[in-house]
Formats: structure tokens, C-alpha cells, sequence
């Protein structure tokens, strides 16, 4: 089984799950069922955001722990603004 397929399994899995909590399907609190329940979906995107964002964060400040790589990084960059002025 390929990534993708395990991955649309487990996505189709917990969407069905989802919906039958929704519909009044699985045994569930009131207060869950018709408060928290509805934007499940919602809290998963933001939480999956913001750890792309912290994990984006962390390795931008983490990247001058690479010094060739950040000399070449800045090697390029001067490249590319000497190229820009020479158009200009």
C-alpha cells in the first residue's frame, strides 16, 4: 500500500467517523455533539498550520547552525543583486 492510499484510508476513516458523530450516530455528550463536534475539522486545519508554521520558524532560526550552506545562501544572494543592478 502506497503513502497516498494509506493516507486517503485513514483521511476516508475519520471523516466517516466525522459524519456519523454529526448525525447523532455515535454515543456522544450534547455539549460535544452540537458544540465542539461541528468544528472538529477547523481546529485540525489550524493545529496543522500552526505546527507548519512553528516547524517553518524553528528551522529558519536553526539554519545559520549550517555555515556552508548559509555561506552559499549568501553567496547567491549577492550574485543575484549584482545581476539586478547590472540590468537596471
Amino acid at each position: 500500500m502506497t503513502r497516498a492510499h494509506r493516507l486517503g484510508t485513514i483521511f476516508t476513516a475519520a471523516a466517516g467517523v466525522w459524519l456519523l458523530g454529526l448525525v447523532g450516530m455515535l454515543p456522544l455528550p450534547e455539549t460535544i455533539q452540537s458544540q465542539i463536534w461541528p468544528v472538529l475539522p477547523l481546529l485540525l486545519v489550524v493545529s496543522l498550520g500552526s505546527y507548519a508554521f512553528i516547524n517553518i520558524g524553528y528551522n529558519l532560526v536553526a539554519f545559520r547552525e549550517c555555515p556552508e550552506a548559509y555561506h552559499e545562501l549568501m553567496q547567491e544572494i549577492q550574485e543575484a543583486k549584482d545581476d539586478l543592478r547590472a540590468k537596471n
